[in-house]
């Protein structure tokens, strides 16, 4: 069985409203319109995030990130956000594909996509086609400030005794919690994750204001694991040099976002 784990990402920044007023009932819509739905949720103070059965939403007061994978249809997400909210209170709308590993298996692909949000946003498009492969569609303003993502790492062709028993066996939630040692590498994270039957699993984790997102695709034909979070990459260093000692990846690639001069710059390495 194959399953899609490369992600998909809609960034959407608000003003003139505060997001923690929407209930959950509202962001349930949202992910159902692109073909997911909300398993848990945790929050604090400053940041609220969902654990879907398609990766991740991120909600904090003036922006949300939401992240999706296997077959979903993110624009559908984005297209629902603008008919309900105003144009106005949009500011920032970044809408991303990293090139899936089997493109003909999704519904829609990045130009099929792009023609829809292009009816409703005068954006631009970025693209990138060296050892990275992805496409942007950007709306509105670019500052450090609505960039919230500091790094994504893409893990791709798992091996070592985990990756091993994650194919073979089946391990709970808590199992795979402690293999990943996060406790070791960061401080007083509230954690949310699942463990997918028959294979698959996700977590979030939130401090303060940020979060980290680990998604896990063990499937034999497309072992992959993905990390995205807000933390820095040297606050990171460690902890993606022990996933690389513990899955022994065929391929690693980092990807690292800022915004330079009023547009977003994604270094790959």
């Amino acid at each position: 069985m194959f399953y899609e784990g490369t992600e998909k990402r809609l960034l959407i920044c608000t003003k003139s409203l505060n997001l923690f007023d929407f209930d959950d009932g509202f962001w349930q819509q949202l992910v159902v319109n692109c073909g997911a739905e909300i398993l848990s949720s945790i929050q604090n103070t400053q940041l609220k995030a969902y654990l879907l059965s398609e990766s991740s939403l991120f909600v904090w007061q003036d922006k949300l990130l939401l992240i999706t994978c296997g077959n979903t249809q993110l624009v559908k997400a984005a297209l629902f956000l603008q008919q309900e909210l105003t144009k106005q209170q949009i500011s920032t709308l970044i809408f991303q594909r990293h090139q899936a590993l089997k493109p003909q298996l999704q519904s829609s692909n990045f130009q099929q996509d792009t023609l829809l949000l292009e009816k409703q946003f005068n954006g631009q498009q970025q693209h990138w086609r060296d050892n990275y492969q992805g496409d942007l569609f950007v709306f509105g303003e670019i500052s450090e400030k609505n960039i919230t993502t500091q790094s994504i790492y893409m893990l791709h062709g798992l091996n070592g005794k985990l990756a091993t028993q994650l194919q073979t066996e089946t391990l709970d939630k808590q199992q795979i919690l402690e293999k990943l040692k996060l406790d070791v590498f960061f401080d007083d994270l509230i954690i949310d994750h699942f463990s997918f039957e028959p294979k698959g699993y996700s977590l979030n984790a939130i401090c303060g204001e940020n979060y980290l997102a680990i998604h896990l695709t063990p499937e034999q034909l497309s072992t992959y694991l993905s990390v995205e979070t807000s933390f820095s990459a040297l606050q990171c260093t460690d902890f993606i040099t022990y996933l690389q000692q513990l899955f022994l990846p065929n391929d690693l690639k980092q990807l690292h976002l800022k915004s330079d001069s009023k547009r977003l710059n994604i270094s790959v390495f």
